[in-house]
C-alpha cells in the first residue's frame, strides 16, 4: 500500500530526488525474478541480502522517533496476527522469506497505515486498528504488506531510479550502510506515507497478501467490507484515473473476482487446524 487514509501528508522524498538524478544506464548489474502468483518478470538490481540490509537501517531509523506500543491488548492483536501471517508467507513462499527476521512494531498515532520493509520488518499504526476492527481485516492488511515485501516491489522501483548508485554498492568506505539508499528503501516502501506503489505492483499485493491472509486462517472476505469502509472515509485524494492507486471500491471489485481462489484456500487452512 501504504493504507493511507484521510489526514496523510504527501512528501517529496530522498527517493524522489533520486529519480530525478540518478543515470539510466546500470552497467552489468541487475536480474531478472518472477513475481509470486502473476508470474511477471520483473528487473531488481538489489541483492535480496542487500535489500534486506537496508530494510533492517530503515526501520531502525524510521522506530526511532515513533512512539511505540510495546505491551498491551493492542499490541498482543498485532503479534498474534502478524506471527501467522509470518507462518503463512513461509508456507507458501518458502524462498522468498527464508531469511526475515519478521517483527511487527505497533505505533501510537491516528494515521490509517501499515507497512512492511524488505527482510519482515513491519509496523501497523493504532489509527489503522480504528479502522481493521476485527482480526480478519488486520490480517488482510497485514498480508498485503507482506507481499509487497515477498514480491520486492519496493527493491523493484529503486532499481528503476538507483541502478547506478546500487552498482557502487550499499555500503560506503566507512563500512555505514548508505544513508541515501536507507531513505530510498523507507520511500519506496511506503513509509513515509507516499503513494510508493503502481496500480500493477498493488494489484499484485492484493492478490498474494489475500491468499496469505487465507492461509493463515482468517477469512479473506473481509478484504471486501475493508476496502469498501476504506473508500467510505475518502480523503480528498485525486480522481482515480489520476492516481496510481485503485479506488477502494475499485479493489473491493477485483478481490471479489479474486475470492473464489482465496476462500478455497482458507478452507485448507481450516481442514489444517482441526
Amino acid at each position: 500500500m501504504p493504507v493511507l487514509a484521510r489526514g496523510g501528508i504527501v512528501r517529496r522524498s530522498v527517493f524522489a530526488l533520486f529519480l530525478t538524478t540518478a543515470l539510466a544506464g546500470v552497467g552489468g548489474v541487475g536480474g531478472c525474478q518472477t513475481v509470486p502468483e502473476t508470474g511477471r518478470t520483473q528487473f531488481v538490481a538489489l541483492s535480496a541480502a542487500d535489500e534486506r540490509q537496508l530494510g533492517a537501517a530503515a526501520y531502525d531509523e524510521q522506530l526511532k522517533d515513533a512512539k511505540l506500543i510495546t505491551t498491551g491488548a493492542e499490541y498482543e492483536r498485532v503479534q498474534r496476527v502478524g506471527a501467522r501471517i509470518a507462518e503463512a508467507s513461509k508456507r507458501r513462499y518458502g524462498a522468498a522469506v527464508a531469511d526475515f527476521d519478521w517483527r511487527f512494531a505497533l505505533i501510537d498515532t491516528p494515521e490509517v497505515n501499515a507497512w512492511m520493509l524488505p527482510g519482515g520488518k513491519s509496523a501497523v499504526n493504532t489509527g489503522l486498528l480504528r479502522v481493521a476492527t476485527s482480526d480478519d481485516e488486520l490480517a488482510v492488511v497485514m498480508g498485503h504488506e507482506a507481499a509487497h515485501a515477498i514480491a520486492r516491489h519496493g527493491a523493484e522501483r529503486i532499481s528503476r531510479g538507483m541502478a547506478v548508485q546500487v552498482a557502487v554498492g550499499v555500503v560506503l568506505a566507512t563500512g555505514e550502510v548508505d544513508p541515501r539508499l536507507v531513505g530510498a528503501t523507507a520511500a519506496a516502501y511506503g513509509v513515509l506515507g507516499e503513494t510508493a506503489f503502481s496500480r500493477r505492483e498493488e494489484s499484485e499485493a492484493d492478490h498474494i497478501g489475500l491468499l496469505i491472509a487465507a492461509d493463515a486462517g482468517y477469512d479473506p472476505r473481509a478484504a471486501v467490507g475493508f476496502w469498501r469502509k476504506m473508500s467510505a472515509q475518502g480523503g480528498g485524494g485525486p480522481p482515480e484515473f489520476l492516481s496510481t492507486h485503485p479506488s477502494g471500491d475499485t479493489r473491493a471489485k477485483r478481490l471479489e473476482q479474486l475470492m473464489p481462489e482465496a476462500v478455497r484456500v482458507y478452507d485448507g487452512a481450516k481442514g489444517r487446524a482441526r
